[in-house]
């Protein structure tokens, strides 16, 4: 068997994770690099299809709409920001067709277009086609429209035909974010809407308010989304995390290690995480807590586990969040294994065959040999993480969320409602349903109780007589991806 020289383990991107890379100098991946990895893999996986935004305006007749002097102003600051901005492809969907404003149309010259009203009087805009694109191609876009779908006999569609691309754009971890203009077409009172399908770093969605920007405010902002709360803390500084602290600014209850280094403190703000490192075992910690009170002299008494996390409430187009809940997991089986399977599909090894010999050769990939059958080449069926994942340990009567907290500050401020955790009521430090103390737990905040926004308030903006194809689409939605027991934040703690 051919030997080689030891190298860098790489993480290859694999079901949507990024890739890790040891260096040069033949480091071990860091913590802060496998925390990345193991969360990443459960986000979707999104195939971007351009660089470029996407812009899709109707000019089956919404024109109508323009003739409003407000949406006319609205529209006009719309369309300039897209097509002096050249960072966008642009279609109009008209007579069942998708098709781009290409060859030598100057931005200029596309901005006449869209607004030519000899040009906007077409027929059968392909709305659920264009919806289709959309979803496919992953990219943000934007769609102009009335949301009006015609049969190919000329016949209205009634049904909640946008629901299934609605959906698929969430699961995706993006939002819909619709303005919603009125208008009136022959006495029929309809809407026109400028619809903005972004992901989380809402990059178009500025580009968009910009361009609304000092407009005439003549549309209701409505945002279908699962889990668009902003999060924010007021810890004591960038290396310090939500923990305890005494008045001199010290965790004397868990020793928190906070250097905002790998072996400490830090944030994950793009997965909404934060990752501690304790050095007191659980028993010392729920001991010491019970020690920093007032009657022993505490200048600052603890209270909870941690705080100073905090979430904006005034966000609930698509659902308001009735009660939170803390679940906790012992989740060292699942990440050790997740991460040797990584570690083990980035570092394969090649069949080769010598002098009538077959054998496997893990030259420049020995990193990947414990976890590959010497005789086959095949990884071992213990270390397969897609078939297997590890093993996940729920446990109980360990933390509690802080209810009172949150209400209160709720009502106090529904922008900056705080949620806190606490030790429940009993826990002595000692968790039953493990066995290794030391193991890492992941601490989640989910929602409980989910109720979704007033549904007057979907027909009023989605539907019109005669027409509650959109409406019946966004309650399909909202109905069926409630957040339930998705984590809106995550605590990780190793103890050491």
């Amino acid at each position: 068997m051919k030997k080689g020289r030891l190298i860098c383990v790489s993480l290859i991107a694999l079901m949507g994770f990024g890739l890790l890379s040891c260096g040069s100098d033949d480091k071990e991946p860091t913590f802060r690099e496998k925390l990345n990895a193991y969360l990443k893999k459960d986000l979707p996986v999104v195939t971007v299809s351009s660089n470029k935004y996407a812009a899709y305006f109707d000019f089956s007749g919404v024109y109508l709409a323009y003739e409003d002097s407000a949406t006319r102003e609205t529209f006009n600051g719309l369309t300039q920001k897209i097509t002096s901005n050249g960072n966008f492809n642009i279609y109009k969907l008209a007579n069942s067709e998708i098709t781009e404003l290409t060859g030598e149309l100057k931005p200029a010259q596309q901005f006449k277009q869209i607004h030519d009203v000899t040009e906007q009087n077409q027929l059968y805009a392909p709305i659920e086609a264009t919806l289709k694109k959309i979803t496919d191609e992953g990219r943000s876009a934007i769609l102009v429209t009335d949301f009006e779908e015609y049969t190919k006999e000329g016949v209205i569609y009634t049904q909640a035909y946008a629901a299934p691309y609605f959906k698929k754009w969430l699961q995706g971890g993006g939002d819909i974010t619709f303005y919603v203009t009125d208008y009136v077409e022959n006495t029929l009172p309809k809407h026109l809407y400028y619809v903005v399908f972004d992901s989380n770093h809402h990059k178009l969605l500025k580009l968009v308010e910009d361009g609304l920007e000092g407009l005439p405010k003549n549309y209701t902002r409505f945002t279908l989304a699962t889990n668009a709360y902003p999060m924010s803390y007021s810890h004591l500084s960038a290396a310090q995390g939500g923990t305890y602290h005494d008045a001199q600014g010290l965790d004397i209850v868990s020793s928190s290690v906070e250097n905002g280094k790998d072996n400490g403190f830090f944030m994950v703000d793009s997965l909404r995480a934060e990752s501690y490192v304790f050095e007191n075992s659980w028993e010392d910690i729920v001991k010491n807590a019970s020690e920093q009170t007032k009657e022993n002299g505490a200048d600052v008494p603890f209270t909870h586990l941690f705080r100073n996390l905090f979430i904006d409430l005034s966000h609930s187009d698509s659902y308001e969040i009735e009660k939170l809940e803390v679940k906790v997991y012992d989740i060292q089986d699942d990440f050790d294994k997740y991460w040797a399977y990584s570690v083990a599909i980035a570092n394969k090894p090649t069949i080769k065959k010598e002098a009538g010999e077959t054998y496997v050769d893990f030259t420049e990939s020995e990193a990947g040999q414990p976890y590959y059958d010497e005789t086959t080449g095949k990884l071992m069926p213990e270390y397969d993480y897609s078939k297997e994942p590890g093993k996940i340990i729920e446990i109980h009567d360990m933390l509690d969320f802080d209810d009172d907290l949150f209400e209160s500050s709720f009502k106090k401020d529904p922008t900056h409602a705080e949620l806190g955790i606490f030790f429940h009521k009993g826990f002595t430090g000692k968790i039953l349903q493990q066995d290794n103390p030391n193991a890492l737990l992941r601490i989640d905040i989910v929602p409980e109780e989910v109720e979704i926004c007033d549904l007057d308030k979907i027909d009023t903006l989605f539907g019109w007589p005669g027409n509650d194809c959109l409406s019946a689409s966004v309650k399909s939605v909202l109905q069926d991806m409630k957040p339930i027991g998705k984590p809106i934040y995550s605590y990780f703690v190793r103890i050491q």
